[in-house]
């Protein structure tokens, strides 16, 4: 083995340009490779971090109507009945999201990201606090529940760290906290949110959520450990019949309503993006495929070279079990050197695809180089030596070396066995290059569809910050003394930014910022008009001050916008021209009256805004004046002459000029709220793109080292062909005839490959046909072109041959 190793290493050595070309390419395939297994693995391989992780189950209401919602949410009631009637489950434990935690220490407030959790969420989980304890029952009563756990970090971040934390307080709007323990470093619950929890506090189902009649809030997520012994299948049987028993209870909750238990790991990842994650390690590992072939025909390229060498080997009494070891420890090395500096690249690839992935994508945070990653990286190394090097060892060490001797000897052109299986290999690689393409191609084509499609406003050079009035919820002196301070702040806020240098208009909206999936919505009436519409045709709502439209750019169609008198005057709303039809149809929209939240005057109708980004429908919207009951907190809009990055800080500035204790949100633009949607059909565009370019060059590279081994192996037969006579343009058209043989033998097999693929990433796509004929068109021209020119310079020097340097040699 020793020996062996050391002629592997001397053979790569006197192979320069073999071993150049083999190890960027097997680089850039096991890179990729590497990179996006990290990612998939982080996100959908790697388990929930819980002991027997198998057991853990999410139970949710499932909406069976066509579009309905498959998430893992329930309401109060169903958790209740639940919680009463099951016997598969140890128990199940209820979370949902908390009440705005604004902690005020001296400095600017803080909002601390908390949950609210049953009792033995802790328990089912198996995780025990780093200091102190959970909370229990006895928490769970209302009104006595001020008690919280808070994470690592947080304890890190305020306490120093410090293990006397334990007791003591905290000060909130929502009154002074105790606080019962740390969790340890790493806990995360729920598991995969886009920003983690710093608190945990008890959770009691109110008294007015208990009734079904008077809860439609789908706000918790249930969680449930399987007692030893049940299935899944029994513990969905049960809840089966649970829910067929509340129908009958309740035969308005919901015909259409049915509940689903799923592991937890399965409910955190989803089916969209299991099959998403799956389509790229499946896209990658043809680059990976391709990176292998191309080896491999080198392999057999230059194996031809040798045949004299192994020959004489064997005539020295070398078995070929020998001769083939040695030609796999050498392919073994060459991927072993080739994984290592493709784990390189992969690390900085994996930076770069985790600043490219939705901020939505759960678990982004766990994608990393680990032990799982690298060790699939040294199998990748095994698997890629083997594969590369058994083919041409097989062929190299055939036990009729006579035969192929004489085969080396004339002309030293490869025996026709090993050029059958060199045109396999090239064809192979073609083919799978062209299905690459034609993916890139769809997704390219979705992509720009989706940015064409005017969303109906203007995100460019728009600022948004959201603005919460501080409030003490627990005295109701104080928390009327904020509502009337509340009425007075976002009037003083706009005043104060409009006066900023580089501020071109500001505006308020509440009730949810475009773009960023809040919404609010309630049914519609029209007085004198007895028809009732749909849940489906309810109306978003929202508040906006006078400066809203001009500022994100909403054009008006009929009428006018508000006006700042509208805030105390009579009531009055602003529809969309959906809203307009669908509720006041061909009439004069204008002075009608409708009842939104109140009966209003229509005083405008604007243009339909895509709320939920370029890929959502318009649906019906209506806009009210804001006034002191919408004052809770609002999102300011404000359009900037430059960046509106760089005026950020100076809005912050200024708003807390006007109030120091003012709790600011994230600022953020429109452009990237737009951006944060489109932001997988991006990273699919790029990534897809990046590969089919990688693929194209790994096959012109393999088309070029092929050509150029032919040459060499061919270089006595062109060399009689032009000493008698024959020109060298027909020489060089002979050549690159060849190399488009290998094209067109893959192009026809890559295109029915991909045809037959491209269902698979139907549902990935917008607006585009799976089969579009111009993206197959372009691919087919690309990967001619291709053939052409990683043809063109071992042509031309086989056109160039000396005919009589060929003869003496």
């Amino acid at each position: 083995m020793r020996a062996d190793l050391l002629n592997a290493v001397r053979a790569l050595r006197s192979a320069p340009s073999f071993t150049a070309v083999a190890l960027i390419v097997l680089t850039l395939g096991i890179g990729a490779t590497t990179a996006i297994f990290s990612v998939v693995d982080g996100v959908v391989l790697r388990n929930v971090p819980f002991e027997e992780p198998h057991r853990l189950m999410s139970v949710a209401d499932v909406d069976t109507r066509p579009g309905g919602f498959v998430g893992g949410h329930t309401t109060a009631p169903d958790y209740l009945d639940w919680v009463a009637g099951q016997t598969h489950f140890e128990g199940l434990a209820a979370t949902a999201g908390g009440p705005a935690f604004t902690v005020r220490d001296g400095g600017h407030p803080e909002n601390l990201p908390a949950i609210r959790a049953t009792a033995n969420l802790f328990g089912l989980l198996r995780v025990q606090p780093q200091l102190g304890r959970t909370f229990s029952a006895e928490h769970e009563v209302e009104d006595n529940h001020r008690v919280a756990l808070i994470s690592h970090n947080l304890w890190q971040r305020r306490f120093g760290g410090t293990d006397d934390v334990v007791g003591k307080t905290m000060t909130f709007d929502t009154g002074i906290w105790h606080i019962l323990g740390v969790m340890p470093e790493g806990f995360e619950y729920p598991v995969g949110a886009a920003r983690p929890a710093d608190m945990w506090v008890p959770y009691v189902v109110p008294e007015s959520q208990k009734m079904r009649a008077n809860s439609r809030n789908y706000g918790l997520l249930v969680v449930g450990r399987l007692k030893p012994g049940a299935t899944t299948e029994h513990a969905q049987q049960e809840l089966h019949s649970l829910l067929a028993g509340i129908k009958e209870q309740h035969p308005t909750w919901g015909p259409w309503r049915d509940i689903r238990v799923r592991t937890l790991h399965e409910s955190l990842v989803g089916h969209d993006v299991r099959q998403w994650m799956l389509m790229l390690l499946g896209a990658v590992a043809l680059v990976m495929l391709i990176a292998c072939v191309n080896v491999a025909n080198l392999y057999l390229a230059r194996a031809t070279a040798r045949s004299r060498d192994i020959g004489i080997r064997s005539a020295l009494g070398a078995s070929r079990w020998q001769l083939i070891r040695g030609v796999l420890i050498e392919s073994l090395v060459l991927s072993a050197i080739g994984t290592t500096l493709g784990v390189i690249v992969a690390y900085w690839g994996v930076e770069l695809l985790k600043s490219a992935l939705p901020t939505t994508l759960p678990r982004a945070r766990d994608i990393g180089l680990d032990l799982r990653v690298l060790a699939a990286a040294a199998s990748a190394a095994v698997a890629t030596g083997l594969f590369c090097g058994l083919a041409p060892a097989w062929q190299l060490t055939r036990p009729n070396l006579t035969g192929a001797l004489r085969d080396g000897g004339r002309s030293q052109t490869a025996g026709a066995g090993r050029q059958w299986l060199r045109t396999i290999l090239v064809t192979s690689e073609v083919a799978l290059a062209v299905i690459l393409l034609v993916g890139a191609g769809l997704f390219i084509s979705s992509f720009v569809r989706v940015t064409n499609i005017h969303i109906g406003l203007d995100a460019r050079h728009v600022l948004t910050v959201p603005v919460y009035p501080p409030f003490v919820f627990s005295d109701v002196t104080q928390r009327e003394a904020g509502m009337t301070r509340a009425e007075l702040l976002v009037p003083q806020a706009l005043e104060r930014v409009q006066q900023l240098p580089g501020v071109v208009s500001v505006g308020a909206i509440a009730n949810g910022l475009p773009l960023s999936g809040s919404w609010s919505r309630t049914n519609v009436t029209v007085p004198g008009n007895d028809k009732k519409f749909e849940d489906a045709e309810s109306v978003d709502t929202r508040n906006v001050s006078p400066g809203y439209f001009t500022t994100v750019g909403i054009q008006l169609l009929r009428g006018r916008v508000l006006a700042d008198a509208d805030r105390s005057g009579a009531p009055v709303v602003v529809l969309n021209d959906v809203a307009a039809r669908l509720y006041l149809g061909d009439a004069d929209p204008i002075g009608a009256r409708i009842n939104i939240n109140g009966e209003r005057t229509v005083v405008g109708v604007v243009q339909s805004v895509r709320l939920g980004g370029p890929e959502s429908e318009v649906r019906p919207e209506s806009y009210s004046p804001m006034t002191p009951k919408t004052m809770f907190g609002a999102d300011l809009v404000i359009k900037t002459a430059g960046r509106p990055e760089d005026l950020a800080p100076s809005v912050r500035a200024a708003l807390w000029e006007i109030a120091p204790d003012l709790v600011l949100g994230e600022t953020r633009t429109l452009d990237m709220l737009l951006s944060r949607l489109l932001a997988q059909r991006r990273f699919n565009m790029l990534l897809l793109s990046i590969f089919g370019v990688l693929g194209v060059v790994i096959t012109a590279v393999g088309i070029y080292g092929v050509m150029a081994y032919v040459v060499a192996q061919r270089t006595q037969e062109i060399g009689v062909r032009l000493a008698l006579g024959a020109q060298p343009a027909r020489v060089l058209l002979l050549m690159l005839a060849r190399a488009l043989a290998y094209v067109a033998a893959g192009l026809s097999v890559g295109l029915a490959g991909a045809y037959a693929l491209s269902s698979g990433v139907e549902k990935f796509l917008f607006r585009v046909e799976p089969a579009d004929p111009l993206v197959y068109l372009a691919t087919g021209i690309v990967l001619v072109l291709t053939g052409l020119l990683a043809a063109w310079i071992p042509s031309r020097r086989a056109a160039k041959v000396d005919p009589i340097i060929a003869l003496r040699g």
